[in-house]
């Protein structure tokens, strides 16, 4: 499977004064494979929104490169072309609506591409029907819940046809019952739609069922790996500040205590080696 997006050395930094920099990214080396379902984590201020807007070209690298689905992000010719391929979710869906109806919101961005009306049309039923929201397209966004309108913010995107979507800590205000909602969108679109996605999150139970996670602190990479990998490792949990699952967490005290048990992230079948 080739790679969609891949950093080389990647650093990057916002400006403290005229004189002065503060690097929020320092020589990251990352590939996120075609398809895949990678979930980034770390707390606030490791880097994570930075190198979000770095993939989307909202930014550009100090050093190193960034390749997204094989476009230089440094080079401002193909920006257009690299926010077609990859969309973006933000944490506050108000940031990302712009019309007063939802058909017409979804349709800003094909709009914007001089798509026909006809393909509009069907790219409109296409993203409502993908989120479940179909029976909202003549509704005002403002007049939705706060999961509602990350749906529709959801669907914006996907009008799009992008390859490659992120998700900035797109379930960060939503409750537990939204949170899953979207949650349960993200890995449809994953497998049922082949779009690749990027969720970035401090909530580890989100990253249960991705492909890799990578764990950021203070700007840089400290382990990437597969959810059992990152949940199950102790000394990670403790430098990175990360509060692991409910499963992860009985299982390490178990461990503690000298009851060894099959690490998994399963309630089930973690229910079934404590009975044994």
């Amino acid at each position: 499977m080739s790679n969609i997006v891949e950093a080389k050395n990647l650093s990057f930094s916002y400006p403290l004064d005229e004189n002065e920099r503060i690097f929020a990214l320092k020589e990251l080396n990352i590939e996120i494979e075609k398809g895949s379902f990678t979930v980034i984590l770390g707390k606030n201020g490791s880097g994570k929104s930075s190198f979000a807007k770095l993939i989307n070209a909202l930014n550009r690298p100090d050093e190193g490169t960034l390749t997204v689905a094989g476009m230089d992000t440094s080079n401002e010719s193909d920006t257009i072309e690299i926010r077609k391929n990859a969309g973006m979710v933000f944490q506050n869906p108000d940031n990302q609506l712009v019309a007063t109806i939802v058909e017409e919101d979804i349709a800003f961005g094909p709009e914007n591409l001089g798509l026909p009306r006809e393909e509009i049309r069907e790219r409109i039923g296409y993203a409502l029907k993908v989120v479940n929201m179909s029976q909202y397209l003549k509704h005002a966004p403002h007049m939705l819940s706060g999961g509602q309108k990350q749906r529709i913010a959801i669907a914006g995107v996907l009008a799009m046809k992008p390859q490659l979507i992120i998700f900035d800590e797109s379930t960060a205000m939503l409750d537990p019952k939204g949170r899953k909602d979207i949650m349960n969108i993200m890995h449809e679109l994953n497998r049922n739609e082949g779009i690749t996605i990027i969720h970035i999150t401090h909530y580890m139970e989100e990253a249960v069922g991705a492909d890799k996670v990578i764990v950021f602190r203070k700007g840089r990479i400290l382990k990437e790996g597969t959810p059992e990998e990152i949940f199950f490792d102790k000394e990670l949990l403790r430098e990175s500040g990360l509060v692991p699952t409910f499963e992860a967490r009985l299982i390490n005290d178990l461990e503690d205590r000298g009851i060894d048990l099959d690490k998994t992230l399963d309630m089930e079948r973690l229910a079934g080696e404590i009975c044994r």
